[in-house]
């Protein structure tokens, strides 16, 4: 059999084989391991744990002060003074702490702040995990890609140095040129074992992220695309500062700390207290009784009210504003990174690999009718199985910097 038909059924069977791995059922998609990622991390349930937390803080924050039973004695005598005429009366009752108006309302601003940041707090781990989950999984998709590419191109020069060893034996081939193809062929495998490597430990972290068992094949079926990326930094910039879960929890850090502060203002405004009483020597009247919290008889604690609340509106507009400039940084330096990437893509364009391997082709062709060095030929195999290689991983890289992109200034919160 020549090696022009060994060729040709080995890029069939390749080409098949990748064929029926993108239309494959069984395969996981990426949007398919996001969804199983965020459906049941650890990360993530733990998030909507606290946000159930911060629903039930809500609750008892708005909630009004429970009332009190009440019980009290009256009409008992002094020591040393005639009791005389005095009858001891029990008095029983409700009563009611009424809070200053607006005290519960911002309490419960408080606490729907709470909510809020909870939510967005639940919004920044689904991001920071979705961009693992597609780290990972464009990893492991890029591993896969390339050992099959060396596979190829093993099956390839296999055949060209089984041709040179025929010939050197018919003495028509320098056995130097046997050692090049075995030393590239041993080239070959080694990266072919580097790829496999890589490709267990990206297939391992994806699995820990799915919560997937150890065992098993891993079938990805979403191939590494090559999407343009046309927004500049400020397009993109002015999009995260309304959509990027940190820089709305550190706004609403800055409307809970206002909101503290009027509360603390509140703090020395009296609050009514109201009773309903039974006495029991007159089982036919009733009483009522009325009184005021006195705030003022404790002035540290207002003090401190106060001076914690200020603190917090200061600590929070300095965090907002360092987040910010962070923030904006990381988009400007994954953009950049995002389009250095893109243009390595563009250096290995389809076409560019495509006449690589229709010039092997026809050089393998001469080479068999004795038309072509091996020398030259081995060569330009290798020139095509790592540009075969470099694409992938340029690929790789992009769709990396988009993912960074995408999370970029949130990981660092």
């Amino acid at each position: 059999m020549s090696f022009t038909r060994v060729f040709a059924r080995a890029a069939l069977s390749a080409l098949a084989a990748a064929a029926a791995l993108a239309g494959q059922e069984s395969g996981l998609t990426l949007e398919q391991a996001v969804e199983t990622a965020l459906a049941g991390h650890p990360e993530v349930l733990e998030a909507r744990s606290r946000l159930d937390s911060a629903r039930g803080r809500t609750l008892q924050l708005a909630s009004r002060p429970e009332p009190q039973l009440a019980a009290g004695l009256e009409g008992i005598p002094l020591p040393g003074l005639g009791d005389e005429g005095d009858e001891l009366e029990v008095r029983l009752g409700i009563e009611q702490v009424f809070e200053y108006p607006g005290k519960r309302a911002l309490r419960a601003a408080v606490g729907r702040t709470g909510e809020a940041l909870a939510e967005a707090e639940l919004d920044r781990v689904r991001l920071v995990l979705t961009a693992r989950v597609k780290r990972a999984y464009w990893k492991a998709v890029f591993a896969r890609a390339a050992a099959e590419a060396l596979e190829l191109s093993g099956v390839r020069l296999d055949t060209l140095l089984e041709d040179l060893e025929a010939r050197y034996r018919s003495g028509t081939a320098a056995y130097g040129d046997v050692l090049r193809a075995r030393a590239e062929m041993a080239r070959l495998r080694n990266q072919a074992l580097d790829q496999a490597r890589e490709r267990r430990a990206a297939e391992a972290e994806l699995r820990g992220l799915l919560g997937m068992p150890a065992a098993g094949a891993l079938e990805l079926s979403t191939p590494l695309p090559i999407a343009p990326l046309e927004a500049g930094p400020e397009a993109l910039w002015e999009r995260s500062r309304t959509a990027r879960p940190s820089l709305r929890a550190a706004a609403l850090r800055s409307e809970q700390a206002a909101s503290a502060v009027k509360l603390a203002g509140l703090g020395r405004r009296p609050d009514f207290v109201a009773g309903f009483l039974l006495p029991s020597v007159r089982p036919d009247a009733w009483g009522v009784e009325l009184g005021l919290t006195l705030p003022f008889l404790r002035p540290g604690r207002l003090r401190g009210q106060a001076l914690e609340a200020e603190a917090e509106v200061e600590a929070a507009r300095r965090a907002s504003e360092a987040l910010e400039r962070r923030s904006r940084t990381a988009v400007e330096s994954a953009w950049a990174a995002a389009k250095a990437a893109e243009a390595q893509v563009r250096v290995y364009e389809a076409s560019l690999l495509a006449e690589l391997e229709d010039e092997l082709a026809i050089e393998l062709e001469y080479f068999r009718y004795g038309k072509a060095e091996a020398f030259g030929v081995i060569d330009l195999h290798r020139t095509f199985a790592l540009a075969q290689v470099e694409r992938l991983r340029a690929l790789l890289l992009y769709n990396l910097a988009l993912a960074d992109l995408e999370v970029a200034g949130e990981e660092n919160d």
